[in-house]
């Protein structure tokens, strides 16, 4: 039986299923790898997602995902939620699995409870409605000055996003090589393949195409970069 007008649909990422769109059952519903016995309800095939990666529930009320001890992490609308613990899904809400391997979108349009109060977005953007600036759309993964949205590749997006959702705060090397870089992973190393050089050029694109606003980006020395948001 289905939970009526409930279902996820698939934005990025390859399902043994061929399914583009999956309705959420009543029961839990797993999301993982097909290995050996292990069958989830919706199956990728992408080797950074772990077997048993994400679970999702339903408790008459409210429909929540929780982290299975994933290797590469689950993202909700963008921030990594913590292992084992379960985050509240709303209607549009964005999943993402070891940082873009597979993305999803949450779809419940017959939430009842409209009335209710909300909470608050795991982090909101204090210029989301300035034109006159640096304005960050994280749920479109667009990024605009002044009022115009700037053209940013896949990479340099995802590094954007990492440290604006860690504003203010120093992100190390090996957090950015595992956020942008997740299918240079191998069996053998718990790194990506990438040289500091690479991350570098990386960040002066990015720094370049923020304009102005890309001098708040500043390197900490031996250990990675921050968005340093205060100072702008």
């Amino acid at each position: 039986m289905m939970i009526q007008d409930v279902y996820l649909s698939i934005k990025q990422g390859e399902t043994a299923t061929k399914k583009d769109r999956i309705p959420i059952s009543y029961k839990e519903t797993l999301i993982g790898r097909t290995w050996g016995n292990v069958i989830p309800d919706i199956p990728f095939t992408n080797q950074y997602i772990s077997r048993k990666h994400a679970l999702i529930q339903f408790d008459q009320e409210n429909y929540t995902i929780v982290d299975l001890m994933s290797k590469h992490g689950t993202q909700v609308n963008h921030t990594f939620i913590e292992k084992n613990k379960p985050v509240f899904l709303r209607d549009g809400d964005i999943i993402s699995l070891a940082s873009g391997a597979a993305v999803l979108t949450f779809h419940n349009p017959s939430e009842k409870n409209f009335g209710d109060t909300l909470d608050m977005p795991l982090f909101i953007d204090k210029h989301l409605n300035e034109l006159n600036g640096l304005t960050v759309n994280v749920v479109r993964r667009e990024v605009l000055i002044d009022g115009v949205k700037i053209h940013l590749t896949s990479k340099d997006t995802e590094l954007f996003l990492l440290l604006y959702e860690k504003a203010n705060s120093a992100v190390s090397y090996n957090e950015i090589k595992v956020d942008v870089w997740p299918e240079r992973l191998t069996n053998e190393s718990d790194q990506p393949d990438v040289g500091r050089e690479e991350i570098n050029t990386l960040v002066y694109r990015l720094r370049k195409k923020l304009g102005k606003y890309g001098q708040c980006i500043i390197s900490v020395p031996r250990f990675g970069y921050m968005l340093d948001l205060e100072s702008m």
